[in-house]
């Protein structure tokens, strides 16, 4: 899956290309270019969206309308990102909005939705400001279709410190990686814990090993990893032989982070998760991916929970119609959800919780 950063890409999947001058559009803003890590997140995330659209407007769409996909490469930039939503909202009027990888560029741009009530299901960003930000409002038109990373932080810190003594973090300096080492030091404190080494990467630097040294010599058993170049740190453990356990966020559950850190030095890495892909229906809807996506298939619960995001919304579409309030208020209304992803409720949002995950499906 290639985006251009530039051309906006147009899906009107199943039905007629032809583009009627009323055509009802869902805009995307997704990283697409930039970084390793982020480009799997919003390729994955991309997978999920385009089959939910193509099967959509393949079952009739909206009315026997297809519904337009315009898609915009962020490039990983805040400043763009605000360039693209406001072209959505205010060029290409459209209904409701997805995306995208970094949470910076989300909390950066989400005043707009909020400010010309577009709805937005954002992801797969995961920095809990963002649905907290306007739920004080007496309408939040932002709704989260990934992660939080709150709840897979609580996750990860109750099994750390219950079962271990010495804990070490390594955090990057992005925006991601800062609000990460605030969230995770401020949770350990409140266990009545600290970390014994905290540790930080500058994206880009390509090593790790001084930060991983200085783990092995405070005798750390297990890292907590929030560096998004995952692979890293069980390269630098490997070349220090040194065989602490780890865990992390959802983004060392990628195949490709495994195909990266290899099959043996693997074994034993934990991180949070949200879909359980031995399960039945799962396994079959896991399984039409890798039909659809060949080799490209790379990260399930991204893809999963993106294509139950896009689902969520054409849902809204089809019981209130082309008009974004009242997309925004059926998405608190939808009940009996049939979700892929493992973990997401039946009844995903409401008026208090727009976050599609509850704390107790992070695992």
């Amino acid at each position: 899956l290639v985006l251009s950063t530039v051309l906006v890409f147009v899906f009107t999947l199943g039905l007629s290309a032809h583009v009627k001058a009323d055509q009802i559009k869902v805009g995307v803003i997704m990283g697409l270019s930039g970084a390793p890590a982020i480009v799997d997140f919003g390729e994955s995330a991309m997978q999920g969206i385009m089959l939910a659209f193509k099967e959509y407007n393949a079952a009739g769409g909206y009315k026997g309308q297809p519904v337009e996909l315009v898609i915009y490469d962020d490039e990983a930039n805040p400043k763009r990102a605000v360039e693209m939503a406001t072209r959505l909202i205010t060029h290409d009027k459209v209904v409701g909005m997805m995306g995208t990888v970094n949470s910076g560029n989300v909390l950066a741009f989400m005043h707009l939705n909020q400010k010309y009530s577009i709805p937005l299901m954002a992801g797969p960003s995961i920095a809990s400001p963002i649905t907290d930000r306007f739920k004080d409002e007496p309408k939040n038109y932002i709704f989260r279709g990934s992660m939080r990373e709150e709840y897979q932080i609580n996750a990860i810190l109750d099994y750390v410190t219950k079962n271990y003594q010495r804990i070490g973090l390594i955090h990057s300096t992005t925006g991601y990686g800062m609000f990460a080492k605030k969230e995770l030091i401020d949770g350990i404190e409140k266990r009545g814990r600290k970390f014994d080494v905290v540790e930080t990467y500058t994206l880009g630097g390509g090593d790790v090993t001084p930060q991983i040294l200085k783990m092995k010599n405070a005798d750390v058993q297990i890292i907590l990893n929030f560096v998004e170049e995952f692979d890293l740190i069980s390269k630098a453990c490997n070349k220090l032989n040194y065989t602490p356990k780890m865990i992390g966020n959802w983004g060392l559950s990628g195949y490709k982070t495994f195909n990266l850190i290899g099959k043996d030095s693997i074994q034993g890495v934990m991180m949070g998760q949200a879909l359980d892909v031995s399960e039945p229906k799962a396994a079959a809807i896991d399984a039409k991916f890798r039909k659809e996506y060949g080799e490209a298939y790379t990260w399930p619960v991204v893809t999963f929970l993106h294509y139950d995001g896009a689902r969520l919304l054409l849902k809204a579409l089809d019981m209130a119609g082309p008009n974004p309030e009242g997309i925004r208020d059926a998405l608190e209304k939808i009940d009996n959800f049939d979700a892929a992803t493992t973990a997401i409720p039946k009844k995903p949002f409401s008026k208090e919780d727009h976050e599609i995950l509850d704390p107790d499906g992070v695992f």
